[in-house]
């Protein structure tokens, strides 16, 4: 059954869109960014929020914490290395190879240690997105293709099941992961979404194995068991729901991003979003490279 809980808002910011909502447990520190800033944000243990915006480029996909204070960024032409201390930006790696209209999209850190990136077609018509994994050399492949707009992906907690948002097919799909080879396998969907549900966006999971999922023009997030059963659903006050994440001292603090409604007629549209849920998350590996 949908609820509506007791959102907070942590910051009086508004994004266009916000994205990518990372907890870093070793330091207590919130990451996100606004997609078309392109701007990284960070909220300190002190509460202060941070922004960096990158004006270089066009746009930012995502952003996940490395174990050396450093971020990886994924920008509109290629994987970055930004140093909140000091605002350096290196290359890391570009899996895309330089072709264009590929923007980079959701990432995350797999149990094992691996980056895992998704991209998407810019005019979003194509099945050109790719899902790739890279180690801590930068050294890549592909893990799955055929995507208009890669999204997630998060990992089961023993670090066996990857789940990923095929977000323009409105389904959430699930591989098996080796642990040895990091080789998807055993591609199966997950979870269909009507139309009413909205777009399948980012998405974590939690320590009983449930996966929290954003719906774009949904204006909800839900969450399913490891079975795919929709255990709960919480409604929010904007539309363009994008991607959560569990944090806090706890790991029980569900963070939230939004973006703008196009009729830009939401107040609360692209604010970021925490409430309290019942069951905690899993620290999320910071990416280590060499």
């Amino acid at each position: 059954m949908a609820r509506t809980p007791d959102w907070r808002v942590p910051t009086d910011h508004r994004d266009k869109l916000g994205e990518s909502p990372q907890w870093n447990s070793a330091t207590g520190e919130l990451f996100w960014i606004d997609f078309y800033g392109p701007t990284i944000h960070r909220i300190s243990p002190d509460g202060k929020r941070s922004d960096w915006t990158l004006s270089k480029f066009t746009s930012i996909g995502s952003v996940v914490p490395c174990a050396d204070g450093r971020l990886v960024i994924g920008m509109d032409n290629g994987l970055y290395f930004f140093d909140p201390r000091n605002g350096a930006v290196a290359p890391f790696a570009d899996p895309n190879q330089a072709r264009p209209d590929l923007p980079y999209n959701d990432a995350k850190v797999d149990r094992h240690g691996n980056y895992w990136i998704g991209n998407f077609d810019a005019t979003e018509s194509a099945p050109r997105g790719i899902l790739y994994v890279l180690n801590r050399r930068g050294e890549w492949r592909i893990g799955d293709s055929g995507f208009i707009v890669c999204n997630g992906p998060t990992f089961s907690p023993q670090g066996d099941v990857l789940y990923f948002s095929d977000s323009l097919g409105r389904q959430s799909l699930a591989y098996d992961l080796d642990p040895g080879s990091g080789r998807l396998t055993r591609r199966r969907v997950f979870q269909k979404y009507s139309e009413a549900d909205g777009v399948p966006d980012g998405c974590c999971v939690d320590t009983e194995g449930c996966i929290w999922i954003a719906m774009y023009d949904g204006g909800k997030v839900i969450r399913l068991s490891p079975e795919g059963e929709r255990l709960d659903t919480l409604l929010l006050p904007a539309r363009n729901i994008t991607s959560c994440c569990l944090g806090g001292p706890d790991l029980r603090t569900l963070f939230v991003t939004s973006g703008r409604a196009a009729d830009d007629g939401e107040a609360e549209g692209g604010a970021l979003f925490a409430t309290e849920v019942d069951v905690p998350g899993l620290p999320e590996l910071l990416f280590r490279p060499v």
